[in-house]
């Protein structure tokens, strides 16, 4: 636990100084913030996915028995045609021509999709560690470190981003057919487009409205709807009554905190459009309280508000943006918290360890 408790530390401090200072002097050159924070947090982060023990976390068993160890007994035509996700498998065929080290495939799987991440992050951000704080609290460290096929289709999707706020369908949907090569979950989000919409705000509310109403409808059916876009096995046992309410309340008490925030902002239009993407985290939660599965889904949506906070923070005078980031910390910190004392990459284990 306290590899990532360090990081976590250090990512609060960088938040400090990258929101009170723009650059730095060293050997006469000036050296701005916001890359030293990238390359501290970045450099940190990577060397802890690349050494993390190959079994360390979820699905890390099954990835080596129904992937690895069968897509490097086959050629490439085989790779291809052997499963619908057939860009993990063509990864997984690519990387066992060079290597038979289960370890090292996933050790590149982390680092590439890591790496394209914090680039999308290094390039739209305007306040790196603020970005990587929520990348932390949100829990993406540990999904980054153990469902493999489904990152690499969310470092792909939220270049997509970009799109929804410019408004252009079609390269969005070229974006979200080139993730679903890799986990076809993501074929989910082409729902987030209408919520990008500023130009008609009561056809944007309905569309809410509507994703409100399906949501509690899967929760009302029990669930099972879901369950069939998951054909891989059965996950009927993930269906759950009573359960992420505590997550639901966060999502919705964070929504309104930024929303505060962002009514302050006079030219806001902008925000309030990447605000309304924060709706589909809200929705993917409320079916999460009976398909407990399905908090997988927020990590499609969840990036967009690395984007957004430091986009709010950036636009608020000094005294309204230092109690921004104080109600934010607190928040994100319980979330940390709560996220990793039972998670299971704790503790963390390097893959030199042996009993």
């Amino acid at each position: 636990m306290m590899v990532y408790i360090i990081i976590f530390l250090i990512t609060i401090v960088l938040c400090g100084f990258e929101a009170n200072m723009k650059y730095i002097t060293i050997g006469g050159n000036k050296v701005a913030i916001k890359q030293i924070s990238f390359w501290i947090i970045y450099i940190y982060l990577l060397i802890l996915g690349i050494c993390r023990n190959e079994f360390l976390g979820a699905d890390s068993s099954s990835y080596k028995i129904y992937y690895w160890d069968v897509y490097k007994n086959l050629d490439f035509v085989s790779a291809i045609h052997h499963d619908n996700d057939f860009g993990f498998g063509t990864v997984c065929w690519i990387i066992s021509r060079f290597t038979d080290d289960y370890w090292i495939f996933r050790a590149v799987i982390y680092g590439v999709s890591f790496t394209i991440i914090s680039i999308w992050i290094y390039k739209y951000s305007k306040n790196i560690s603020v970005s990587f704080l929520l990348f932390l609290g949100f829990g993406h460290l540990k999904f980054d470190f153990t469902i493999l096929r489904q990152v690499i289709a969310v470092s792909i999707f939220i270049w997509g981003f970009k799109f929804i706020i410019e408004r252009k369908l079609l390269k969005y949907i070229i974006v979200i057919a080139l993730a679903a090569c890799f986990h076809k979950t993501v074929l989910f989000m082409i729902m987030l487009y209408p919520f990008g919409d500023k130009r008609i705000k009561n056809e944007r509310a309905i569309v809410k409205i509507i994703c409100l109403l399906g949501a509690i409808g899967i929760v009302v059916a029990g669930g099972s709807l879901i369950t069939i876009f998951y054909q891989r096995q059965d996950y009927s046992g993930y269906l759950v009554k009573g359960e992420g309410y505590n997550l639901l309340l966060f999502y919705i008490i964070l929504f309104l905190v930024l929303k505060l925030f962002v009514n302050r902002i006079l030219q806001n239009d902008i925000l309030k459009t990447e605000l309304n993407l924060m709706v589909p985290n809200i929705c993917i939660q409320i079916v999460a309280t009976t398909f407990s599965l399905f908090t997988r889904m927020l990590f499609y949506t969840t990036p967009f508000t690395f984007i957004l906070v430091p986009d709010i923070l950036e636009e608020l005078d000094v005294e309204t943006r230092k109690t921004m980031v104080l109600i934010l910390g607190v928040m994100l910190t319980l979330l940390f918290y709560v996220t990793y004392r039972n998670a299971d990459i704790v503790p963390y284990i390097t893959h030199w360890y042996r009993k």
